[in-house]
């Protein structure tokens, strides 16, 4: 009976909105453990995270690379590709951050599927490759990471980032 019960809760779960799926535990977690990962010199681990990150992005969706001309990507050790990729890492940052407030985690993510809707080119898979590219990497990064709790929190923020773009 109980196994039951936790079935049709996780199926409840995955049928409900995406929010849902996110319970304060989750974002507490999530929290917690990319906290845990700047507690020194930030900056330079963020713009080594972040180029990496989107480099990533450009080696799995080649065509992703064309919105990156304007931030210098064939230099990704420039200042324009670093000046980008650092800001990539403060609006996740921001968007963590913001787990545990919900009215200002939802007006960030709409100010930012704003800012995306109006780069043309930019797909809702390039969100979907991008979720699953720091999961793998906070996978490595982080010592005992939740991989269930950053998964439910990543669905619902990469859905409302990519939800003003087209399929």
């Amino acid at each position: 009976m109980f196994r039951l019960l936790v079935l049709l809760g996780l199926a409840a779960c995955s049928m409900a909105a995406v929010d849902h799926c996110c319970s304060a535990g989750d974002k507490a977690i999530v929290v917690k453990q990319w906290r845990s990962l700047w507690k020194e010199e930030s900056s330079s681990l963020k713009l080594q995270f972040g180029r990496l990150a989107l480099l990533k992005l450009v080696e799995k969706n080649p065509a992703a690379k064309a919105l990156f001309t304007g931030v210098g990507v064939d230099k990704p050790t420039g200042g324009e590709f670093s000046a980008h990729s650092l800001r990539v890492m403060n609006g996740l940052d921001m968007i963590i951050s913001l787990l545990p407030d919900q009215d200002a985690l939802d007006a960030a993510l709409d100010h930012l599927a704003y800012q995306h809707e109006a780069r043309k080119g930019v797909k809702k898979e390039y969100f979907a490759s991008m979720a699953g590219i720091l999961n793998d990497a906070l996978e490595v990064a982080v010592d005992n990471y939740d991989t269930m709790a950053w998964k439910s929190c990543f669905r619902g923020i990469f859905k409302k980032l990519a939800g003003r773009q087209p399929a």
